[in-house]
């Protein structure tokens, strides 16, 4: 007899509890309903249901017809009916195999199973704890919602929601992982994103072969385009705000259960340089904000090396005074100026690491006295000149302005390379390097968006706006319904 087809209650136990095995929070409460004293089983996971919930939607209202007769005689359409009827859960629906049922069970579901009855009901009784909504540690604003994605996906998507309180707002779930079946929402705006893109989005995560999904970093570099390149091309965000703006874009967002990051596709570099806090300060002061960062993003990338290059190579490029004061500190110091760079470098490197991996309340602490003490102490020994403290230092404050974490470790890799390339062939080497960038950055695309979008292919009006914060007066609803600010 095959599985489908074992409708005895105690057969469906022993086989649901055989697949289940030995679990102490697995719980089973036998049941008799009706006035026929009809034989029913519960089963929960007790640390992933509200019992309240239990008690109040499921448990009470089967409870209170032990002395009613049975919606139907038949015991797969009363199942259907105590669904439709009875149980007062926000959401409650008959599967037809062990196998649809499990999952839910897993998700915090309860199961209900009527003896003789071919379905299984599955009511919805979820209730774990959460983290509250707070502020998102990893992008503090001056200005703007204080509000930060949380590990719920239903919370998640209620943030977005009470922003685009729209009926074009879509949603779809999907789940992904062969052990964590771990729900994945993508959130996309009906007639504004293009239809072609938001299926290209939901098959890549569909065609995705994992055990679990732990993060949405999983789900990032498995839909990825050029997953070789250190360059992300998937966009991250904890803010809700970040979110409803990337749909008003038309872009596609997904929420990954489980992680208060979300994403969104598709993503170009000028997306990584430009926040959405840009929208809620005055244009003047958000387009000078801006340049800072594009000058932070260009003096992370080469200020090191454009040091290495200039005293190795180039020294007569260099002003007579400021030449004579670097090679007055660099005297007596025992290494040439590209193991000094790289010293340096890598000792920063290993500062900041310690400090995020240090508890909060002695973290900064360790980072600045750290930095004060060894860069003061190296000094004085002589190991290292004042003019590198300068540059490190100068190039480490630059790389806090840069808003997005994923292209600010891809810079700080990149950094290196080109400290290398200009140690061996000076600014020469600096050209090329920024030529060979160049050339992958314009090969990246992002779900067929090209990724220096829009300087190649250029597009003025676009570049114009991602240079500068147009204000919202001149911003023309009927010839440009929404664009990024």
């Amino acid at each position: 007899m095959k599985k489908q087809h074992l409708y005895a209650l105690p057969e469906r136990r022993r086989e649901l509890e055989l697949r289940l095995g030995e679990s102490s929070d697995l719980i089973a409460r036998e049941c008799r309903i009706g006035q026929d004293a009809t034989p029913a089983l519960l089963m929960w996971i007790d640390n992933l249901v509200d019992k309240r919930t239990l008690q109040l939607t499921t448990l009470s209202p089967l409870l209170s017809m032990q002395t009613s007769p049975l919606p139907s005689t038949d015991p797969s359409e009363c199942l259907e009916e105590l669904c439709r009827s009875f149980v007062s859960a926000p959401e409650a629906k008959v599967v037809d195999t062990i196998d649809e049922a499990l999952p839910m069970l897993m998700s915090g579901w309860t199961l209900l199973l009527l003896n003789g009855a071919r379905g299984i009901a599955a009511i919805q009784t979820c209730g774990w704890d959460s983290r509250g909504i707070e502020e998102a540690p990893s992008s503090t604003v001056v200005r703007g919602p204080r509000d930060g994605f949380v590990e719920s996906l239903d919370t998640n998507i209620s943030l977005v929601r009470r922003r685009l309180r729209s009926s074009t707002v879509r949603v779809d779930k999907l789940k992904v992982g062969e052990l964590s079946h771990t729900d994945v929402a993508v959130l996309y705006i009906d007639q504004r994103a293009k239809p072609s893109m938001v299926e290209e989005v939901k098959s890549r995560i569909r065609n995705i072969k994992i055990d679990g999904v732990l993060e949405s970093q999983y789900i990032e570099e498995l839909i990825k385009d050029n997953p070789a390149s250190v360059f992300p091309t998937v966009y991250s965000t904890e803010r809700p705000d970040d979110v409803a703006n990337i749909l008003l874009d038309g872009r596609v967002a997904i929420i990954v259960d489980g992680t208060p990051f979300a994403l969104a596709l598709p993503t170009t570099l000028v997306h990584f340089l430009i926040t959405t806090e840009d929208l809620y300060l005055a244009y003047p002061v958000a387009t000078f904000i801006r340049w800072l960062r594009y000058v932070g993003f260009i003096m992370n990338l080469l200020l090191p090396s454009l040091y290495v290059g200039t005293l190795t190579f180039h020294p007569e490029m260099v002003p007579p005074q400021l030449l004579s004061s670097i090679l007055t500190a660099r005297e007596g110091v025992p290494f040439p100026v590209l193991m000094e760079t790289l010293l340096m470098e890598a000792t920063f490197e290993v500062l900041r690491e310690a400090s995020v991996r240090m508890p909060r309340s002695v973290g900064s602490a360790i980072s600045i006295v750290g930095a004060l003490v060894i860069g003061e102490s190296a000094v004085q020994a002589g190991i290292i000149s004042s003019p590198a403290i300068i540059v490190v230092a100068a190039t480490a404050i630059a790389s806090f302005t840069i808003p997005s974490i994923a292209l600010s470790g891809t810079v700080r890799i990149l950094r290196f390379g080109m400290v290398l390339l200009a140690s061996m062939f000076g600014l020469y080497g600096i050209m090329i390097g920024v030529f060979l960038l160049g050339i992958h950055l314009a090969s990246i695309k992002s779900l067929g968006v090209p990724y220096l979008t829009p300087l190649a292919p250029f597009r003025k009006k676009e570049f114009l706006k991602t240079i500068f914060r147009v204000p919202w007066f001149m911003l023309s609803k009927k010839k440009n319904p929404r664009r990024r600010a």
